[in-house]
């Protein structure tokens, strides 16, 4: 998508009055000397109004979420390996062939935001070693955790996956949501596959000491990065206050390297690292907790920010590249430590009147 050239550019979902999307994308847009724009479009079905949209001259992608990553999927002409693994799409690229052709193809920045937020925390750690972003653990090095279990839960999972963490445990609430992610992935992954990613469902204490405490028989990597993918809200159900617990547990066991650290593997954080992906409050009570048993905290919004960049550049140049989506000297520095400043300190966006379902017009 040329800088010199306007384009229209959508969210896509519902409710989704209440994004800041439009107000990071255009200020990038602005940033960068282009004229195209960016808004919301309301609407809690792929209906045809939105393909017809999504395929004319004047569109330069688009971003999708909620009720909508996964039932886009269908209408689209391609999708990357990130929204395959995660079978969510939240962003749209308009591809063109080496026909002339224009192919609109889905992939995940979720992910993206995940886990450029994550390696991020880590160069900031360890600011005299180069983190490219294909670095990974050496396989059986360290662990991963995801607190949640919905789609978000995915995009995380996938992100500690290309980070080198193996095993991945999981805390959630739902044993069904857990269930239908670990099925999900399975159905994914290739049963001879020595690097198979392996998900575990952590349900109490005594399992975790099991797996990962010092008296453990067999024990496994530890838990080099942690990632919450659950409302900020205080737990009042058993099921809740579990997770709670489990994560506050969790947050107290050294790390214990199942490997030793290679030459090209991935720096152990430390302190080790908790993106809690809420930022409704900025400090959630996870993140409090997890700060103050010595993690690193980063917020949510680092996760949005990474995550809208990786769109910005994928439409820019026009590839669902997921190497390309995190290459940083595609946009400007001064636009991107501008924009960041910009978001950490906006408001909430409060709507303006009721949202209307453009689906139901």
């Amino acid at each position: 998508m040329s800088t010199t050239q306007h384009k229209d550019l959508y969210l896509f979902g519902f409710p989704i009055a209440h994004s800041a999307s439009p107000k990071f994308q255009n200020f990038v847009f602005d940033g960068i000397g282009s004229s195209s724009k960016f808004a919301i479009w309301s609407t809690s079905k792929v209906d045809q109004k939105m393909l017809d949209e999504l395929r004319s001259d004047s569109s330069g992608g688009a971003a999708v979420t909620m009720p909508l990553k996964t039932e886009i999927i269908q209408h689209l002409d391609e999708i990357s390996p990130e929204t395959y693994a995660t079978g969510a799409c939240n962003t749209i690229v308009r591809v063109t062939g080496d026909d002339g052709k224009v192919k609109l193809v889905g992939t995940n920045t979720d992910f993206l935001g995940v886990r450029n937020s994550l390696l991020s925390a880590l160069s900031v750690q360890h600011p005299s070693v180069h983190i490219g972003t294909t670095a990974r653990y050496t396989p059986g090095q360290a662990s991963g955790m995801v607190i949640g279990g919905g789609a978000t839960t995915r995009s995380a999972v996938h992100a500690l996956y290309t980070l080198g963490m193996n095993p991945i445990f999981l805390a959630n609430r739902d044993a069904k949501e857990v269930h239908d992610t670990i099925a999900h992935f399975e159905s994914k992954s290739k049963a001879d596959d020595p690097n198979r990613l392996r998900l575990i469902h952590l349900t109490s204490v005594d399992q975790v000491e099991s797996l990962l405490g010092p008296t453990a028989s067999d024990r496994l990597p530890g838990v080099a990065m942690i990632v919450g993918a659950i409302p900020a809200i205080a737990p009042k159900s058993f099921e809740e206050r579990m997770v709670y617990t489990i994560a506050t547990h969790i947050f107290t066991l050294p790390f214990v390297a199942g490997t030793e650290t290679t030459a090209d593997s991935l720096p152990v954080p430390s302190p080790r690292i908790f993106l809690d992906m809420a930022y409704k409050p900025r400090m959630t009570p996870l993140l409090k907790i997890g700060k103050a048993l010595g993690w690193q905290d980063v917020g949510g919004i680092q996760a949005m920010i990474e995550q809208g960049l990786a769109q910005q550049r994928m439409w820019l140049k026009g590839t669902a590249s997921a190497a390309v989506a995190s290459d940083e000297s595609l946009l400007p520095a001064e636009t991107v430590r501008k924009v960041r400043e910009f978001i950490e300190n906006l408001p909430d966006i409060i709507p303006e009147g009721p949202e209307v379902d453009r689906s139901k017009e």
